[in-house]
């Protein structure tokens, strides 16, 4: 794509340049870009540093201030410093001079050596550079300016590839291109050398994806924290048809994007002792774990989109706290030497480990509490270093629980804020309900988290007394508000004492944080009035909605490239990429032939790729000239892939009997998990279908069946711009929101779907006329369940045959099938499959008709899906949050100072003192780095001065940082200070 040079770029506006008048440009100094436009309009009213102020006292300094002083030795060390640690240039040569040394030197390989996956290691490692440069300085322009942080807490960050989108959002892409090309490299064949990291599974992990994207990109501080799996989730592949679960080696050559921190490592305890001892005249509670292990950070940088601001996800790896048992070594006892490393290993394995188990259970939740221990522990190292007392934290930190997976969080902060920091309850208290806020993603009862009071008890002994005393607190408060109501009391308790005590996690969440929200209109109304309605009545105030949105940067200029160039073209822009609600201006656009004619051109250009891909995976050939039809997500009945199979069943019965229908390909992905029987069962009877059908010869071209499997981020880029129709049918009120609805959306895939989650937000945007609507609406679902259930449902003959068909073994031996037909059967079906099927089946009819005999309407369709579905960026969606929950604010870091090689040598030759060393190449230098000197001129002849802003009426000092390094002491193993 060519890039828009007027677009507030690295290479454009915001990068701080040397006036003639001898001070630094008002763009050098930060800049809050205003939320009514955000495009131009610059509002420097809140700027706490007022560069407007510095800029005037740079003008009018006292003469005697440029005469040559001496400036003490670490001030000549800073710039040093500053000038060798200058941003890197970005001409041709540069980029081949740092690509040839990593192959060189990092690798260990000459030109004959190199391969593609040589390149693409060698290519990052240069990307990362330029991320780190970036980050850093970030980093310490947020501390420099004192701004409160959100930090954004996920089990999950499926952030898929990083190189292309490294590349495009350092605007870097085409300079790459052309310098690789003289060296023998295509950078399309490195991007396909990278894996999918594993560190995520489904859409939970993609949104917190696109969040930190669009946290980078709209320049509000924030920080990402999750866990470093070694292993993902699993890697999916097919055996018979069945899904098989594999080890997602994606770390087996390493990470070229991630930064081992071995000097940021926190203690982590498990088990042991709690009793309440006298300290200084005082009862204070003790732990004494009996495990001890650390958390080690690997750093993740994500780049803003044409923007300096770099973020970092920051992900916990399990290490033991002494690396080796020699004791036991030298007992002979080899295997028990090394027994401890393994089982501290073992907690940041695996995404999710099956907790059919006490023992995949146990794992849990010590991984959980590992991943909000180290993280509470680093928010308070990065405030501590503020100097502000505890009563300021909220003002500093903004803490996200992206559900329920983080909220030991709540218990761990006050337990560090209590025993370790020496707070009183109602102050810890008070600091953690303002500082915590809580999304919820489900409406399902039964995927609550719960976890057992005796297995939390065993583990987190002082974290299970701090929460009875918080649930004792607020059963207080409910006694209150509902005097000896004690159904209410019981509903209400963070203790589920019904069958056993377990703790419900999201009662703990919502008491313990000051926002809870929802992520889509209809979701948000249903967590108010059925799932959470009596803490509704409590905290009316409480509960927000934030519908989800999708980074336009992955899922439109990544994903679909010469879509976002036409976009481009006509909107004579790229600033849609940041504002995505511009493209609407292209509605006028959906009745014009040649702009169809140039859109169905690309849709077909997808297709075809999509059907080499295919080929290559599947081994299927397909036509790329009949509607492709799409369901790619995480199988659960709720999703309702068994509904889309059993309507595949039925064209095939059509065909079989000879009736005439329209051709199809069906696309399948996803995976179910592993203990997750039904779900996988009903992956095998898809592939069963598939096979049965892709090999008769009375059905060829009519109807292709296929499942892709191991769905990821990397090959939903390649499936998403290349529907027609994708589906997203789930039982009305059970989806949260969708976010594969909004992506496919915007590359003008027409969506079949219930009016759940998003769906009824994208339909209230794009029109009703540009979406296919079927089934029973939310409030209509309890009684079509009751009407199956007492059998006053009649379902559609349609359904009936299809149902006859698997018990005929058509398409295996229906024992393996039968959990499956008894589950919508002889009044079974939770989910209203039978009571919907009618509905779907002539939903796909009046698909057939508009996509056959219709194509200009069919574009115009296309069109409109796609332009209409601005409002559905994940920027719009930070901003709400940024303004509603977290009260942070735009910060936008200034680029580099440009200097010349011959300026930074002049500045230190002429000192007084000895000269420490001489910068060679001299590029762009750091403003952050120099703070608090800075350079200035008295007129455009003179020569450049360094002066220290402290001395120009600015207290502001630099920030310097500590040591964030914690451990055990070898000897007594308790954690050090």
């Amino acid at each position: 794509m060519q890039e828009d040079k007027k677009f507030d770029s690295p290479s454009g506006i915001g990068r701080p340049t040397l006036n003639r008048s001898g001070s630094i440009s008002a763009t050098g100094f930060p800049q809050r870009i205003s939320r009514e436009n955000s495009q131009s309009k610059i509002d420097n009213s809140h700027i706490k540093s007022k560069p407007q102020e510095i800029q005037s006292n740079l003008t009018t300094i006292d003469e005697k201030l440029f005469k040559q002083r001496p400036i003490d030795k670490e001030d000549e060390r800073q710039l040093l410093w500053a000038f060798l640690a200058s941003y890197l240039p970005d001409d041709k040569s540069s980029l081949q001079k740092q690509f040839v040394q990593h192959v060189e030197f990092t690798l260990a390989q000459t030109r004959t050596e190199a391969t593609n996956f040589s390149g693409f290691q060698a290519l990052s490692y240069c990307i990362r550079e330029r991320l780190i440069e970036r980050w850093k300085d970030t980093i310490l322009f947020f501390k420099q300016k004192n701004v409160k942080q959100v930090n954004y807490l996920s089990l999950e960050f499926l952030i898929g590839r990083s190189l292309q989108n490294s590349l495009g959002a350092l605007g870097l892409t085409g300079k790459y291109s052309d310098a690789l090309k003289d060296l023998g490299f295509q950078l399309e064949d490195l991007y396909d050398e990278e894996r999918d990291a594993g560190l995520g599974n489904g859409g939970l992990g993609r949104l917190a994806a696109c969040f930190m994207d669009s946290l980078a990109t709209c320049n509000f501080p924030g920080f990402g924290y999750g866990l470093r799996y070694k292993f993902g989730m699993f890697y999916q592949t097919l055996v018979d048809g069945e899904q098989v679960e594999l080890p997602d080696y994606w770390l087996n050559y390493g990470s070229p994007w991630e930064i081992e921190r071995l000097d940021v490592s926190y203690p982590i305890g498990f088990c042991g002792t709690c009793k309440e001892v006298e300290e200084n005249g005082k009862k204070v509670w003790k732990w004494e774990p009996a495990e001890e292990m650390l958390a080690v950070a690997y750093d993740y940088p994500i780049p803003g989109f044409k923007t300096f601001n770099t973020l970092n996800i920051r992900l916990w790896s399990s290490k033991p706290s002494s690396q080796f048992n020699l004791e036991s070594f030298n007992r002979g006892d080899y295997l028990g030497a090394i027994r401890e490393k393994e089982q501290c290993e073992n907690i940041t394995n695996v995404l999710y480990p099956n907790d059919n188990t006490m023992q995949g259970k146990e794992l849990r939740l010590k991984q959980q509490f590992l991943f909000v221990s180290a993280t509470i522990q680093d928010i308070i190292t990065q405030f501590k270093e503020t100097g502000k007392p505890f009563s300021e934290f909220h003002n500093s930190h903004a803490i996200q629980l992206n559900d329920t997976h983080p909220t030991l969080g709540i218990l761990e902060l006050m337990r560090l804020l209590i025993d370790n920091e020496g707070l009183s309850w109602d102050q810890a208290w008070s600091i953690t309900t303002k500082t915590f806020s809580y999304t919820n993603h489900t409406v399902l009862p039964e995927a609550l988290e719960r976890w057992s009071v005796g297995m939390v008890e065993h583990l987190l002994p002082r974290h299970i007394r701090i929460l009875y005393e918080i649930n004792d607190q607020f059963l207080k408060l409910v006694e209150k508000k509902w005097p000896g109501d004690m159904e209410k009391r019981r509903t209400l308790s963070i203790i589920d004492e019904d069958h056993g005590k377990f703790i419900r996690m999201a009662s703990l969440a919502i008491v313990g944080s000051h926002t809870i929200n929802g992520v889509a209109v209809l979701h948000s109304e249903l967590v108010k009035s059925d799932v959470f309605p009596l803490f509704y009545a409590l905290w009316p105030e409480k509960f927000q909605n934030k519908t989800n949105g999708v980074t336009p940067r992955r899922w439109i200029q990544q994903a679909n490239p010469d879509l976002a160039n036409l976009f481009t073209k006509s909107l004579n822009s790229d600033r849609w990429l940041v504002q995505l609600d511009l493209i609407k201006d292209l509605k006028n656009m959906a009745d014009n032939a040649s702009f169809q004619k140039d859109w169905m051109e690309i849709k077909r250009a997808n297709k075809i790729r999509l059907a080499k891909y295919i080929e290559k995976t599947c081994d299927i050939v397909v036509n790329c000239d009949v509607l492709f039809d799409c369901q790619v997500k995480r199988f659960h009945e709720y999703k309702r892939q068994l509904l889309n199979i059993l309507g595949v069943i039925h064209r095939y019965l059509e065909i079989k009997k000879g009736i005439k229908t329209a051709p199809r390909v069906i696309i399948f992905g996803g995976k179910a998990a592993p203990g997750y029987y039904m779900a996988k069962n009903i992956i095998k009877l898809i592939n069963n279908v598939a096979e049965v059908v892709n090999n008769d010869p009375a059905v060829g071209d009519q109807l292709k069946i296929v499942f892709i499997p191991n769905y990821c981020v990397s090959n939903a880029e390649i499936i998403i711009p290349a529907s027609d129709i994708s589906q997203h049918i789930s039982t009305a009120g059970t989806e949260a929101s969708g976010t594969s609805n909004m992506k496919f959306s915007m590359n003008g895939g027409l969506i079949l779907g219930t009016l759940d989650g998003a769906n009824i937000e994208i339909r209230e945007a794009i029109g009703k006329e540009n979406m296919y609507i079927f089934g029973a609406k939310t409030e209509d679902v309890n009684n079509a369940r009751k009407k199956i259930h007492n059998g006053t449902f009649k379902p559609d003959p349609r359904f009936v045959s299809v149902i006859t068909a698997i018990e005929e073994n058509t398409f295996g031996e229906y024992e393996q099938f039968k959990p499956i037909v008894d589950s919508i059967t002889s009044g079974n079906d939770h989910y209203i499959v039978s009571f919907d099927f009618g509905s779907y089946v002539d939903a796909q009819i009046q698909i057939d008709n508009d996509y056959y005999k219709n194509k200009a309407g069919w574009a115009k369709k296309s069109i409109l899906a796609s332009v209409l579905c601005g409002t559905f960026s994940s920027d719009r969606t930070i901003k709400e949050y940024a303004s509603q929950i977290w009260g942070i604010e735009e910060w936008k870091k200034p680029g580099p100072v440009h200097l010349s090689n011959e300026e930074a040598k002049s500045l230190l030759d002429k000192r007084d003192n000895p000269m420490i060393g001489s910068p060679n190449d001299v590029n762009a230098i750091s403003i952050e780095r120099l703070s608090p000197l800075t350079f200035v001129k008295q007129t455009s002849t003179s020569p450049l001065v360094v002066v220290n802003q402290n001395e120009l009426g600015v207290k502001k000092q630099a920030f310097i940082p500590k040591n964030t390094t914690k451990g055990f002491a070898p000897s007594s193993g308790n954690p050090t200070n």
